[in-house]
């Protein structure tokens, strides 16, 4: 698996802010936030994770669910510079004593490829 590089990551926190009042679209339990990038010239499209620990409780899931978000963003080829942020807004594991189980890990990685590849 490759890393994303330095440019490819959303780090300052006043853009990830801006990203998160543009508009969103909502699966059952990502909301993906999408705004064309500050810096157009670059081409480069930047990407920036919300996952909270108050929707997944155990760092294993939420390490799993980032690399996840990060391999589709990787394989996916938006020519147009934009800016992403991912959010989990929905709990995890509600029936799993808050464990991400097999078919939550499934559908939550069905979702992200299905915003990437539309």
């Amino acid at each position: 698996m490759e890393k994303l590089t330095k440019k490819q990551i959303l780090q300052k926190s006043e853009d990830i802010s801006r990203v998160l009042q543009s508009r969103k679209v909502s699966k059952k339990h990502l909301s993906f936030y999408k705004s064309s990038s500050i810096e157009p010239l670059e081409n480069i499209s930047r990407l920036g994770l919300a996952i909270p620990k108050k929707n997944a409780k155990r760092a294993i899931d939420r390490n799993r669910i980032k690399r996840v978000i990060r391999e589709a963003f990787r394989k996916s080829t938006d020519p147009m510079s934009s800016d992403l942020v991912v959010k989990l807004h929905a709990p995890i594991g509600l029936k799993t004593k808050k464990r991400l189980r097999e078919p939550e890990r499934r559908l939550i990685q069905k979702q992200v490829e299905e915003f990437f590849h539309d």
